[in-house]
């Protein structure tokens, strides 16, 4: 403790006589924790006895979140066949102030679907046959691309599953690779498609991914996919990135979207990045989470980051039934906590800072929910968890246009809305066993997402956190619980005293408070 806060303090103490003895010691130690820390100012305290937090926000800056989002991919086809009342609910529900404000959206570029025997995951290609380019040729998906643009989303993504048939080695869509002697046409054809989405349809590009999940060509060919070998990312990922730097520097690589981060990328990124000065092009390394991390997985992947000097993205996670990736459609809460758990965890522990979900929307309902009124509010084993909101895929017979919204999509709000792009993440400590938050800072206004895992039937507890900044005054101006009973529900009894930030808790639940302060000068 420096002198003026040791003179404060003789000063406080001698204010304290008329308390009783137990109460004086209590005090005594908490204010020589707060004003060690810079939490209480002696000004705050005069006015009346401190509000003790029980946990704290630590001041140490993590990452800056560079965004969450998800994919247009599949969906944008059977939707944009929808009603237009039905697409413009879609931007709704995903961009805009009112829905999950998502900051990134990830645009599938198609490689033409040969091959592929679902329909509805075969995308169209911009390429021609006779290696002309037509960027009408996927009205769907750039239907979607240019209303997120609209929303002022802030970063449009372009992804590939798999390069048009003249490219891979079996010159179809999936279950065929990309071989040395194809990198530098795919590398310009790519380039040629971020230039011609600028040109012809006005939307720019920020990042590109030119292989997805590399270790699979997806040979059962329901959908798109093209192995990429590791020795072939490096020349991939340097070719695209002298060509983009030529022709479309707005756009930056991230790269190689492995499936899974113990047995894939940790193991094999170390026998690429660094050949043929590839890691120079790579604005953050993308990687899935399909092995289902825990906190040691991802504490490894964010060391290896860190001694590589990389940011990591992490882009896409879906379809978890409780044990593995399979078969379920969970609509509950039960979906929902384990999404803010992986979404805690790929922050805090992995050092992410970004976080996309795999599909927004999905027709894998698992049962027919304009013929049953529960089929869409209960679990099932026949559907998928792979979307945050669900459609009728059988509208075009039975005129259901309606959207179901899943616990998921309000879980995944209670970060999106609250964790603006350039906001910097901080660590909280303290909380009790069962309950983690996470708080994020950008421009003044603070906000807490906090995790209530503890079992069902734990009392309500009341949470107060201490923020790291001084404040004359501030309010809470925005928050949201999210529960089996309440989605984006306003916490009534969230409040801000002495720089603690107060509300209640209950089990099972997720709750986000933002709180917009006016520093003390």
């Amino acid at each position: 403790m420096n002198a003026q806060g040791q003179e404060n303090s003789k000063w406080l103490f001698a204010d304290l006589k008329s308390v009783s003895k137990s109460l004086r010691v209590t005090l005594v130690v908490t204010t020589i924790i707060f004003l060690s820390l810079g939490l209480v100012r002696v000004s705050q305290l005069i006015r009346g006895a401190p509000v003790v937090p029980n946990a704290v926000v630590s001041p140490t800056k993590l990452q800056k979140i560079a965004g969450f989002g998800a994919s247009g991919a599949w969906w944008s086809g059977p939707v944009y066949s929808m009603p237009k009342s039905s697409r413009l609910e879609v931007g709704k529900l995903l961009f805009s102030s009112k829905g999950l404000q998502m900051s990134q959206f990830r645009y599938n570029v198609g490689g033409g679907g040969v091959g592929v025997t679902t329909s509805w995951k075969a995308p169209p290609t911009f390429l021609n046959a006779n290696g002309s380019y037509n960027f009408n040729n996927d009205p769907a998906g750039t239907y979607f691309l240019k209303m997120a643009k609209a929303y002022h989303v802030q970063d449009l993504v372009a992804f590939v599953n798999s390069a048009p048939p003249i490219f891979t080695s079996n010159h179809l869509s999936c279950r065929g690779f990309l071989s040395f002697r194809q990198v530098a046409p795919y590398a310009r054809y790519l380039t040629h498609v971020v230039v011609g989405l600028k040109k012809h349809l006005g939307i720019d590009v920020s990042y590109l991914s030119p292989m997805n999940e590399p270790d699979f060509s997806m040979a059962p060919c329901k959908q798109e996919g093209m192995r990429v070998p590791v020795p072939v990312r490096a020349l991939l990922v340097s070719t695209l990135g002298k060509d983009l730097a030529k022709s479309a520097p707005w756009c930056h690589i991230i790269a190689d979207e492995s499936s899974q981060i113990a047995f894939q990328l940790i193991p094999e990124v170390s026998h690429w990045v660094h050949h043929l000065n590839a890691i120079k092009y790579i604005a953050a390394f993308a990687h899935h989470s399909y092995d289902y991390p825990g906190p040691q997985v991802l504490s490894d992947m964010k060391s290896v980051f860190a001694r590589l000097g990389l940011n990591s993205w992490m882009t896409e996670i879906c379809c978890f039934n409780g044990k593995r990736f399979g078969y379920q459609y969970d609509p509950t809460m039960v979906s929902g906590m384990w999404l803010a758990k992986s979404i805690f965890n790929d922050l805090f522990y992995g050092g992410d800072s970004a976080f996309d979900w795999w599909t927004a929307l999905s027709p894998n309902i698992g049962c027919q929910p304009n013929l049953s009124s529960g089929c869409a509010s209960n679990v099932n084993i026949l559907g998928r968890n792979d979307g945050l909101v669900y459609y009728d895929i059988n509208y075009p017979n039975d005129h259901n246009y309606k959207f179901y919204l899943t616990k998921r999509y309000y879980v995944f709000g209670n970060f999106s809305k609250f964790m603006p792009i350039g906001s910097v993440l901080h660590g909280v400590v303290g909380l009790p066993n069962g309950i983690e938050a996470i708080a994020s800072q950008k421009l003044g206004s603070w906000s807490v997402v906090l995790i209530d895992d503890r079992s069902v039937n734990s009392p309500t507890v009341k949470i107060k956190i201490a923020l790291p900044t001084q404040f004359s005054s501030s309010k809470v101006v925005s928050s949201a619980l999210t529960s089996a009973r309440s989605s984006w529900a306003k916490i009534s009894n969230a409040s801000m005293a002495q720089n603690v930030l107060t509300f209640n808790s209950a089990p099972q639940s997720v709750s986000s408070v933002m709180v917009s302060p006016t520093p003390i000068r």
